[in-house]
């Protein structure tokens, strides 16, 4: 298969899990916080594919957070979702420096971590009327984050480890 055949097929089908995912059953709702497990992993696989497959599992995750999370949350979780360009261009462009996986990890882990923070700081006076309750919330979202983060992390490695064994991924990591 052609390179740019292969990455529009994997943008396909990445982006369609990442769409997918949204709907699953196993997650945590709180009014300014979900937890989807596995949310991560089309953007996280797609990182190692290339930045247009990234973008568009990116686009394909907010727009299955706006369609399965109820309004007013849905704002905050769709930002939040689009905040994973961020730790996705940190992991490309670390990816393209041959940085260690692990360092990738704790470095996109802590950049996702702190933007999901901000925006759940900012937009969470639409849902509560405190600025206390959105500095707690803003917390409680990294602090989630960082744990949501490498969860998926454990999900990805071994389907990253298997993509590049079959060559569908190409070996860019140490």
């Amino acid at each position: 298969m052609k390179n740019k055949t292969k990455e529009l097929a994997l943008a396909s089908i990445l982006t369609a899990l990442s769409v997918l995912i949204t709907y699953s059953p196993l997650k945590l709702v709180l009014p300014f916080f979900t937890l989807t497990l596995g949310a991560h992993v089309p953007t996280m696989l797609a990182i190692f594919v290339g930045p247009w497959v990234t973008v568009m599992t990116i686009i394909g995750s907010c727009v299955g957070f706006f369609l399965t999370i109820p309004a007013p949350n849905s704002i905050i979780v769709v930002a939040r979702a689009a905040t994973h360009i961020i730790f996705a261009i940190a992991g490309i462009s670390m990816l393209k420096k041959n940085y260690n996986i692990f360092v990738i990890i704790i470095i996109t882990a802590i950049l996702h971590s702190l933007a999901e923070g901000i925006v759940v700081y900012i937009l969470t006076p639409i849902i509560l009327d405190s600025a206390t309750a959105a500095l707690a919330a803003g917390g409680i979202a990294a602090g989630g984050t960082i744990l949501h983060h490498a969860i998926d992390s454990a999900i990805t490695a071994p389907i990253l480890i298997a993509l590049t064994k079959a060559k569908i991924v190409k070996r860019r990591y140490q």
